[in-house]
């Protein structure tokens, strides 16, 4: 759906759902150990080497500077700690894009539809009601009344929300209506571990989605009126909360908000 100018002036400078799968490059790859004796006096001396453009270290060097015997096991373990503390170039990117956006008004120049968004802004309301009839669930902020939701730093614009007795969010649904090449792919996927093998984007967007609303589950339902077997036409599948990526997710939204403020104090010193 093409996002109206208060959505957009409701997004500015937040991580949103639709985009966070910019910060999740490498998201499962396992974090190199710290847990060795000498670890702590070797981040101590290899960091801020490393900081100042060092990438290479002979053991002999460092010799003096350590009480216990170094060796290259030693440096090679405490500086993959070193690298791989340093964020995704993309994360970099995307929090100073999210800097950017509290300097500049929105340019129209760079908002563009697609045959995705066009799709989705026409057809997002009867796939919505395909979905309330499916599951018998009530779903509120619907097309034009989508609301945007903020938590933190982190905020999403759900299709649709279904809300429980205490006035809190139960779950949600995020509605894709694509070409019908894309439709009949993602018609494929039955389980949240398809959907995140087939689109770290789409993947992202839903489990931002629970981080915001604190929900248990999410519906991602795709629709496509044209498929001349109606069984084709529309299909839903239920994604729950991802605790191990949600938790990667957190800290990535973390460093890309203390990126962002860092730069929103450099271009501040400029003026």
């Amino acid at each position: 759906m093409m996002l109206s100018d208060n959505l957009i002036e409701a997004r500015r400078g937040i991580f949103t759902a639709s985009e966070n799968h910019r910060l999740m490059a490498g998201w499962d790859t396992p974090k190199p150990t710290r847990d060795f004796d000498e670890f702590a006096n070797m981040y101590e001396v290899l960091k801020p080497f490393y900081q100042a453009g060092v990438r290479k270290f002979l053991v002999g060097d460092l010799k003096e500077k350590f009480e216990f015997k170094i060796s290259t096991d030693l440096i090679n373990k405490t500086m993959a700690v070193i690298k791989a503390e340093k964020p995704p170039e993309g994360l970099i990117t995307y929090a100073q894009e999210k800097a950017i956006e509290t300097f500049f008004d929105n340019d129209p120049s760079l908002q563009f539809s697609t045959v995705h968004t066009r799709n989705g802004e026409e057809r997002e309301p009867e796939a919505m009601r395909l979905l309330a009839e499916a599951t018998g669930l009530t779903f509120d902020n619907i097309g034009e009344n989508q609301q945007h939701i903020i938590t933190g730093d982190a905020g999403c614009t759900p299709d649709g929300v279904v809300m429980n007795d205490l006035d809190l969010f139960e779950t949600g649904a995020e509605v894709k209506c694509k070409t019908p090449l894309e439709h009949a792919k993602n018609l494929l996927i039955n389980t949240q571990e398809e959907l995140l093998k087939h689109s770290i984007q789409h993947y992202t967007q839903v489990q931002t989605q629970m981080l915001v609303t604190d929900t248990d589950y999410w519906y991602f339902a795709n629709y496509n009126p044209f498929a001349i077997n109606d069984k084709l036409k529309f299909k839903h599948i239920i994604i729950y909360r991802h605790p191990e990526f949600i938790a990667v997710l957190k800290d990535r939204i973390e460093t890309a908000a203390e990126i962002r403020d860092a730069f929103i104090e450099k271009i501040k010193k400029t003026l």
